[in-house]
């Protein structure tokens, strides 16, 4: 579980800086950098929603077997 979460926040970290590295390095008119930060923008926010959500179901399932073991 952790190696996954762990392995999700490295590449959201790992997009973060090569995204933010790519646009100061690239000439592109304001208009455009604009549009290009909304397209990774809207990339990193799914990605982490996938990340909560593989978090989530993880730790239901924990809860869920701990429920059992303690009844």
């Amino acid at each position: 579980m952790n190696n996954k979460i762990n392995g999700g926040l490295l590449f959201l970290t790992g997009m973060i800086i090569g995204g933010g590295v790519g646009l100061l390095l690239a000439p592109t008119s304001g208009a455009r950098t604009r549009r290009r930060l909304t397209v990774v923008a809207k990339d990193l926010e799914q990605g982490i929603n996938g990340v909560a959500a593989d978090a989530r179901l993880k730790i239901n399932q924990v809860m869920e077997r701990g429920w059992r073991v303690a009844a």
